[in-house]
C-alpha cells in the first residue's frame, strides 16, 4: 500500500489526523469508521462499475467528504468514473508534496465543517480520520 505509507509520512509532518487503512472496499463497508472523516482515498484497481458503486455508497455515507481516487492509469473509464462520482483523480506515482497539499486542505476544511457519517455517529470518538484502501 504505497499510498498509505506516503499519506502516513505526510500526516506525521502535519502532526495531526489519524489514518485508517482498509485493503478492500468491502472491508470499509462492513466496518466503517465512526465520527469525523476528513478525506477518503481509494487506491484501487477495481472495475469502473465497482468504482462507481463504491463512490455512490461513500457519497451516501459521507456526503460532504472529499474523495481521492488513485489508479495506475488515467484518461480512461476509471478516471471518468472517479470524476463522475465527484472524486479527485490521481495517477501513480503521486508526489509527497501533492499528498501534503491534499491532506492539508482536507484537514483545514474538516475543521470548519467536519463530515459525519449519515448514520448515527459516536460522539465519544474525536479526531479527523483519513481513510484509504
Amino acid at each position: 500500500m504505497q499510498e498509505a505509507d506516503q499519506v502516513s509520512r505526510c500526516l506525521s509532518e502535519l502532526n495531526t489526523g489519524c489514518l485508517v487503512t482498509y485493503l478492500q472496499a468491502e472491508d470499509l463497508m462492513l466496518n466503517a469508521p465512526g465520527g469525523k472523516v476528513a478525506l477518503l482515498i481509494l487506491a484501487t484497481n477495481d472495475s469502473p462499475a465497482m468504482l462507481r458503486q463504491t463512490l455512490r455508497w461513500l457519497r451516501n455515507r459521507w456526503s460532504g467528504c472529499p474523495i481521492t481516487v488513485v489508479s495506475d492509469v488515467g484518461s480512461g473509464e476509471h478516471e471518468m468514473a472517479a470524476r463522475e462520482g465527484g472524486a479527485l483523480f490521481l495517477v501513480r506515482p503521486v508526489a509527497d508534496r501533492q499528498w501534503s497539499a491534499i491532506l492539508a486542505r482536507a484537514l483545514e476544511v474538516a475543521q470548519q465543517s467536519p463530515s459525519e457519517p449519515a448514520a448515527s455517529s459516536d460522539p465519544t470518538r474525536q479526531g479527523n480520520r483519513l481513510t484509504t484502501w
